[in-house]
């Protein structure tokens, strides 16, 4: 599996008209848009109202130009906003210094774009002429804030989940033997840990998160994997104390391949997810409290999985998975992705096997979150939205006459098989990974950001499949007449 190197709401209309008119679109930019009328008031979790919710119904796909920089539209058939949050190959990334690139999104669905109180937003800048990279936007405006600080060695990072540590990254260097926070407001390094074995590719093997809290992490190197206990509470001395556990090897998996795909914590810091190569084969390890040492979590003989063993802590096969606790399951670790064993339709334990398989990491007991009924194929999972727990962040490849055909929806995690539909994707991404759309949901999940070149189902205002670009889906309630949303946190100059 390749790697990618709070709630807010969306400014004045009138004070948005100004941030476009600001840098107006070129003639070939301002295009007509097919359009459905926006919804007008509240839902009790703060989303607009009437998102479709009906799993059953297949909804074509329409021919939309692609959106010009910074302009609302609101394609049908959903009527959720959408706005293109990156510029054009070549243009100033006014008002940071630089210039967009024709590789301008976020990093992948299962990094957070959004710090914890949603005020930035990171994304990378790259391709032709794009510097620099990455690139802080604003999370209001979306546009450019901060460009990296001068000092920083960043490399594989996540935005620290707590709003207590709000403008903080955890990053991993280059070299792959130094673990640190970075304040990158105030740029400085706040915490640091040498890593006794050497990381490869950073947090988890470039797909790992640290734990819902922000205080464990799992570092892998190319056999073994250990914890990091970043913030330890009493009765462990707080930091500077370092706490850091034995290293486990993982090279004897009783597998053809044991090469660590991708390794992180579990959502509440009590397991330790490993993923191996082939057909996503996950294993999952006990994290000793005391000590972090790390053991197999052993399955009990009657849970279900396509490789490994019980004893060896193996689950069910999932790809592009992401881990969440689960509200509607007494808080229990759960991990959710694309079925792996190859079995849509057919029934294990009683289950029917869907596109969209959840496992339950004390056990192993698998549910299917969506119908496999004329279900297109699911690409990408995420579950960043780690303040509106309960609901997994799909998309889906593009198999029109399908139900969910190139759409985002999210899913919700009680087996109920609810969903809400936000919008299609209009991207072409064949031989090109930065093309995949890989949503990721900010963390109250009421805005969603997507990467798409789009490129097909764009009648005659089609982009180049070789610019790919952000695209973010504004699911929240419109503010009254006159409201202005103002974030918090502290503040700096654009730099």
């Amino acid at each position: 599996m390749k790697r990618l190197l709070r709630p807010g709401l969306l400014v004045l209309l009138a004070m948005l008209a100004t941030e476009v008119r600001s840098q107006p679109p070129s003639p070939s930019q301002a295009v007509a848009v097919s359009v459905a009328a926006a919804p007008a008031s509240s839902t009790p979790d703060g989303f607009a109202p009437a998102l479709e919710t009906d799993p059953a119904r297949v909804m074509t796909e329409p021919e939309m130009p692609k959106p010009a920089y910074l302009a609302r539209v609101n394609p049908a058939p959903f009527g959720v906003p959408i706005m293109r949050i990156t510029n054009d190959p070549g243009l100033p990334t006014t008002p940071v210094r630089g210039t967009w690139g024709t590789d301008a999104r976020h990093v992948y669905s299962k990094q957070q774009p959004w710090n914890a109180d949603e005020t930035l937003i990171s994304i990378e800048n790259r391709g032709a002429s794009g510097s620099p990279t990455p690139l802080i936007l604003d999370g209001v405006t979306y546009r450019p804030k901060y460009a990296p600080c001068p000092n920083y060695k960043l490399w594989d990072y996540r935005w620290h989940p707590s709003r207590a540590h709000t403008h903080e990254q955890i990053n991993v260097d280059q070299s792959g033997t130094e673990l640190m926070w970075y304040d990158v407001e105030a740029c400085r390094k706040t915490r640091s840990w040498s890593l006794p074995i050497t990381a490869d590719y950073g947090i988890g093997s470039g797909e790992g998160n640290p734990s819902n809290d922000g205080r464990f992490v799992l570092i892998a190197g190319t056999t073994q994997i250990y914890v990091v206990d970043m913030d330890p509470k009493p009765p462990f001395a707080a930091y500077p104390n370092h706490r850091i556990g034995p290293a486990l090897d993982v090279s004897n998996c009783g597998l053809p391949s044991c090469k660590i795909d991708w390794a992180g914590m579990s959502a509440s810091g009590k397991y330790a997810v490993v993923s191996l190569p082939g057909e996503d084969n996950l294993r999952v390890f006990d994290v000793d409290p005391v000590t972090l040492a790390l053991s197999p979590h052993a399955m009990p003989a009657s849970s279900f999985r396509c490789h490994g063993t019980p004893a060896a802590g193996y689950l069910y096969s999932l790809g592009h998975a992401d881990v969440a606790v689960n509200p509607f399951d007494d808080n229990e670790d759960v991990i959710v992705g694309q079925d792996e064993c190859h079995l849509i339709g057919q029934t294990r334990g009683g289950t029917v096997i869907s596109h969209v398989m959840m496992a339950r990491l004390r056990d192993g007991r698998i549910t299917a979150l969506t119908d496999p009924s004329n279900e297109a194929y699911a690409h990408h999972i995420s579950m960043r939205s780690i303040d509106r727990p309960g609901w997994a962040y799909v998309d889906y490849f593009q198999e029109d006459g399908k139900r969910f055909s190139d759409e985002v929806v999210a899913v919700k995690l009680d087996g109920s098989k609810a969903v809400q539909r936000f919008a299609h994707k209009h991207s072409v991404f064949d031989k090109c990974y930065r093309c995949e759309s890989h949503p990721a949901p900010s963390p109250d999940g009421r805005r969603i950001l997507f990467a798409s070149n789009w490129a097909e189902h764009c009648g005659s205002g089609c982009g180049s499949t070789a610019d790919i670009k952000d695209y973010l889906i504004d699911a929240r309630v419109p503010l009254p007449h006159g409201a202005r949303d103002i974030p918090g946190g502290r503040r700096r100059a654009s730099r």
